[in-house]
């Protein structure tokens, strides 16, 4: 069964990229679309696919941020460490999680500011069709 592809269904809003292990099997050039080695970045962790429309939140210790997360009602815990823990939810349930974990956000630019970054490289940009300048 596939698994939930993070970065079309978040990656409008959220940073979403590969976890590690990723690049370290395929080098730092990879350019496949592997929705299982996805990863959102998150304040407290991380949250990834743990299959079908499973998802899970990962925190990086075993400390307030995962007492939160148990106590949903509709998140089960899969694994529990001193160094954090695992929890599985529905897809749906998203949003819920994300407020808790605070997943990195994708930066967006307003159409001024778009404009205001294109005027800023104008100068520096590179332009065809200019005649190389000989000395002699």
């Amino acid at each position: 069964m596939d698994c939930i592809n993070l970065k079309l269904r978040f990656g409008s809003r959220f940073k979403v990229r590969y976890e590690e292990s990723y690049y370290a099997e395929r080098g730092n050039r990879a350019h496949g679309e592997e929705p299982w080695l996805m990863i959102v970045h998150c304040q407290y962790g991380h949250i990834c696919p743990w299959g079908g429309q499973t998802l899970a939140a990962c925190t990086d210790n075993a400390g307030r941020i995962a007492k939160k997360l148990e106590r949903l009602k509709f998140t089960t815990m899969a694994q529990d460490g001193d160094d954090g823990v695992n929890i599985l939810f529905h897809g749906d349930h998203f949003e819920e999680v994300a407020q808790i974990m605070r997943p990195r956000r994708r930066r967006r630019l307003s159409a001024s500011q778009r404009e205001n970054l294109r005027r800023a490289g104008e100068k520096t940009r590179f332009q065809a069709g200019l005649r190389r300048v000989t000395e002699g």
